[in-house]
């Protein structure tokens, strides 16, 4: 008798998720269920983030653009794995063509379909039109894998029954980072130190892509203003992406200011310890964790577009947000 089996398709593979798959895997291995994974690769501007890798047990499958107008759409060339799998978990994406068709094929043929995401599009407004599509096919699934309990509310608000949704409770290996962050020696903190040209002072970190909604602009001003205070601040900047360019130049202009570029895994960690604080004023996403696993204090504000993970900072607590 063949073993149950699972795929999940996502039309990228960051770094930080290779961890939960390797994990993922195994653990539906111990319990006889086979997992597998195909993946594709950004080809839009996200790509500028320099943060996806390869794993060699998954199958990398290259996603093939659709242009309609001013909309970019992703098809997913698939199948020959999909005709073999019991259970498929998808991205909740409106631009990708494939989970349309699944959603289709699940009417007819035995095959189970998950989807796996945020329940809306977070970055845009309740009543846009791309979350009216979303709202449109929220319940055309087998099963549900919400990011975070607040996703959960948004999909039992659609109507979705709530014995057939799991919250997954996004995260990354935070074990794992606290690990490493307690061994890091200090002759590698004072070794990157060195390196940067760091003096002693008060210094902010902030990690993450850089694009749009993680309000760069502001935060270099921000960052002037508290020069204008605290005269030994520093300011490191960790990420590409982009608007890479803008952090660029405000180190080319500031010599308190250092862009490191991407830093990912364990590798980001001793910036973290030669920070006093994480600066994020857009948008935080799984970031939040980073500063739960080294002790950073984050300090975000209330930022209409935040992703789901913002429901696990408790302001004042754990961080703050203004």
């Amino acid at each position: 008798m063949e073993k149950p089996n699972v795929l999940v398709i996502y039309r990228f593979l960051p770094q930080y998720r290779v961890e939960f798959y390797e994990q993922l895997r195994e653990e539906l291995h111990s319990n006889g269920i086979v997992l597998n994974l195909v993946y594709g690769k950004h080809k839009d501007s996200n790509a500028l983030k320099r943060d996806e890798v390869d794993l060699p047990w998954a199958h990398y499958v290259p996603n093939r653009t659709v242009g309609v107008g001013r909309y970019e759409l992703i098809w997913q060339p698939c199948w020959r794995w999909i005709r073999t799998h019991d259970l498929i978990v998808v991205e909740q994406a409106n631009r990708l063509l494939l989970n349309y068709l699944l959603m289709f094929r699940r009417r007819v043929l035995p095959t189970k379909l998950a989807l796996w995401g945020h329940g809306l599009n977070l970055q845009a407004e309740p009543d846009s039109l791309r979350n009216r599509l979303k709202r449109l096919y929220i319940k055309q699934c087998d099963w549900w894998f919400a990011y975070t309990e607040s996703v959960k509310e948004i999909i039992v608000k659609a109507g979705y029954p709530e014995s057939r949704i799991t919250v997954v409770q996004n995260a990354i290996d935070t074990h794992g980072l606290a690990e490493a962050y307690a061994e890091l020696t200090k002759a590698e903190v004072e070794a990157a130190r060195q390196q940067l040209g760091l003096r002693d002072g008060f210094t902010g970190l902030f990690c993450g892509g850089m694009y749009r909604e993680k309000r760069l602009d502001f935060l270099v001003q921000v960052c002037d203003k508290i020069k204008q205070r605290v005269p030994e601040f520093q300011m490191l900047f960790l990420g590409a992406g982009p608007e890479a360019e803008k952090v660029q130049e405000a180190a080319r202009r500031r010599d308190w200011v250092h862009y490191v570029g991407p830093k990912f895994g364990k590798e980001r960690l001793v910036f973290f310890k030669l920070a006093d604080v994480l600066l994020m004023p857009g948008l935080v996403g799984l970031v939040i964790l980073d500063s739960f696993a080294t002790q950073t204090p984050m300090i975000t504000t209330n930022f209409p577009y935040h992703s789901p993970e913002i429901e696990y900072l408790q302001s004042g607590d754990n961080g703050l947000m203004v």
